[in-house]
C-alpha cells in the first residue's frame, strides 16, 4: 500500500504551482488521516498535496503565530519587562489551557514571554502579550483579524489571542494559515523562536524557580521516536474540541524546503503498543519522509533552447525570427522521470506568427507551457534570441500597404468612386442637354 501512495503522490506533484486543481483528482485517493492537509515546496511556492485546504476549521493555537507577529511588528525593544495583570488570567485554568505558570503581578520581558507563547503554547503569555500589544484584549482581536486581511487570508476570522474555543466562531483554512506562516517566517527572531526545542527563563521576582520550556512540536525531541524527525522544525501546534489536533511544521534535506499544515488530526493508538499518537505528527512525518524520497527538481529548459520560429516583416535580410525562453525552468518532478516526458507547447493564444522589426534581444514575444503527459507543470515567457533592426523602405511600404488595406480607407475609396461616378454621369447628361439646347436652337433659326 505504501508503494501505491507514494506512486499517486509522485503524480500529485507534477501538477505543481501553476495548477493547484487540477491534480484535486488525486487527493481522494491519499491516505492521510487528518482531514485538513497541505504541503508547499518553499523554494518555488509548487502545491504538492492539497486535501481541503480551503475548508474552514478551528484554528486552536495555531492562532499563537498571528500573536507572535504582533508583537514581533508593534514593539521596538522585545527586552521591555511587562507585567502580568490579573484580568489577563481570568478564565484560562477554567477552560484547561495550557499555561507557563505565570503569576498576577509578575514581571517577564517581552523576549520571554514570546518563548512562553510559542514554546509550550502558553495561553497565559497570550493575554498578557495582547493586553500588553492591543491596550486591551478586545482591541487586540481587532488588530489581529486586520493583520491576515493585510496579507489575503479571506478565511480566516480570530476571537482571541491564544486560540481556546469560544463563542465567536474563530476560524482558518490551510490556505490563510500557510499565508500566515509564510509570511512570519521571514522574520528571523520568529524563526529563531520557532524551532527553539528547549528555553530557560530564570527566576522572576513571583516565581523563585527557573522554568524549562520544551517545545510542544513533537517531532523536534528525539525522545518521541513514533514523531521525531532530524530534518522538522517548529512552527506550532495546536489542540482544541473543535480543532482537533493540528501541527504547522517545516521541513528540509538535501536542498529540499517544505512547509505543512496539518489540522483537524484523530489522535488514537495506531499501534497497539496501548498508547494513543498525535495522528498530526504521524501524517506529518510520512509525508515528509515521501517527498524526500520521492521528489526531484529536474530541468526542463534552457535559455538557448529554440522553442519556435516566427516570421518577420520590415527587415531585407531577416525572415525568421528564433524564440527561446527567458530564463531557465525547473519543476519538481518524481524521481526517474526521463527527459522525454516532459514536453514544451507553445502557447498559440499568446504568440503571433508574425512580428514586425524592430526587435530587441530580449523582447518578449510569446508564452510556452510546461507538460508532463497532459498536464500544465509550469509556463514560461519566450524572448527574442536576437535583435532584428528595422528597414525604413519596407517599413514605410508597410504602412502604405496597411493604409490601403483598412476598411476605412477602403470605404473612402468605394464612396469617391461612386461619386466620381455620379459626377462623370451628370456631366454627360449636362451635355447631352446642352447639345439638345444648341440643335434646337439652330432649327427655329
Amino acid at each position: 500500500m505504501k508503494k501505491i501512495i507514494s506512486v499517486l503522490l509522485c503524480a500529485a506533484v507534477l501538477l505543481g504551482t501553476f495548477s493547484i486543481s487540477a491534480f484535486a483528482s488525486f487527493n481522494s485517493l491519499l491516505e492521510t488521516e487528518a482531514d485538513i492537509v497541505l504541503l508547499v515546496n518553499t523554494d518555488s511556492d509548487t502545491v504538492i498535496f492539497d486535501k481541503n485546504a480551503d475548508k474552514r476549521s478551528a484554528p486552536a493555537s495555531l492562532t499563537k503565530i498571528v500573536t507572535c507577529m504582533l508583537v514581533l511588528e508593534n514593539c521596538d525593544n522585545l527586552d521591555t519587562p511587562v507585567t502580568c495583570k490579573r484580568e489577563c488570567l481570568d478564565g484560562l485554568y477554567a477552560q484547561n489551557a495550557s499555561t507557563a505558570g505565570i503569576l498576577t503581578g509578575e514581571t517577564l520581558t517581552v523576549r520571554e514571554l514570546l518563548y512562553c507563547l510559542m514554546i509550550p503554547s502558553a495561553a497565559d503569555a497570550a493575554n498578557i502579550l495582547a493586553d500588553y500589544i492591543g491596550g486591551s484584549l478586545d482591541n487586540f482581536t481587532v488588530m489581529m483579524n486586520d493583520f491576515v486581511k493585510k496579507l489575503g487570508c479571506e478565511n480566516t476570522n480570530f476571537i482571541n489571542a491564544h486560540g481556546l474555543d469560544g463563542d465567536g466562531g474563530a476560524y482558518t483554512t490551510a490556505n490563510d494559515m500557510y499565508k500566515i506562516t509564510k509570511y512570519a517566517l521571514q522574520n528571523p527572531i520568529f524563526k529563531e523562536i520557532t524551532s527553539t526545542p528547549r528555553y530557560e527563563i530564570a527566576p522572576s521576582d513571583k516565581y523563585p524557580q527557573t522554568r524549562y520550556l520544551n517545545n510542544t512540536n513533537k517531532m523536534m525531541n528525539k525522545a518521541y521516536k513514533d514523531y521525531y524527525s532530524p530534518y522538522i522544525s517548529g512552527v506550532k501546534t495546536g489542540t482544541s474540541n473543535a480543532a482537533g489536533h493540528c501541527v504547522i511544521s517545516t521541513a528540509s534535506k538535501d536542498g529540499y524546503n517544505y512547509l505543512l499544515v496539518v489540522m483537524n488530526a484523530p489522535q488514537y493508538d495506531i499501534d497497539n503498543d496501548g498508547v494513543e499518537e498525535n495522528v498530526a505528527f504521524t501524517d506529518s512525518k510520512k509525508i515528509y519522509e515521501w517527498a524526500f524520497d520521492n521528489i526531484v527538481l529536474k530541468k526542463v529548459t534552457n535559455t538557448t533552447d529554440v522553442i519556435t520560429v516566427v516570421n518577420v516583416e520590415y527587415n531585407w535580410k531577416v525572415d525568421h525570427l528564433r524564440l527561446v525562453p527567458a530564463k531557465e525552468i525547473s519543476t519538481l518532478v518524481p524521481t526517474g522521470t526521463e527527459s522525454g516526458s516532459l514536453t514544451v507547447r507553445v502557447v498559440e493564444s499568446e504568440t503571433p506568427k508574425t512580428v514586425k522589426a524592430p526587435i530587441k534581444k530580449g523582447d518578449v514575444l510569446g508564452k510556452a507551457e510546461i507538460l508532463y503527459g497532459e498536464d500544465v507543470v509550469a509556463t514560461v515567457d519566450l524572448v527574442a534570441a536576437e535583435g532584428v533592426s528595422r528597414s525604413l523602405i519596407l517599413w514605410i511600404w508597410g504602412i502604405i500597404k496597411q493604409v490601403f488595406s483598412s476598411l476605412i480607407v477602403k470605404l473612402l475609396v468605394g464612396l469617391f468612386a461612386v461619386l466620381l461616378i455620379i459626377y462623370i454621369l451628370l456631366i454627360i447628361r449636362k451635355n447631352r442637354i446642352k447639345a439638345k439646347r444648341k440643335k434646337i436652337r439652330m432649327i427655329k433659326g
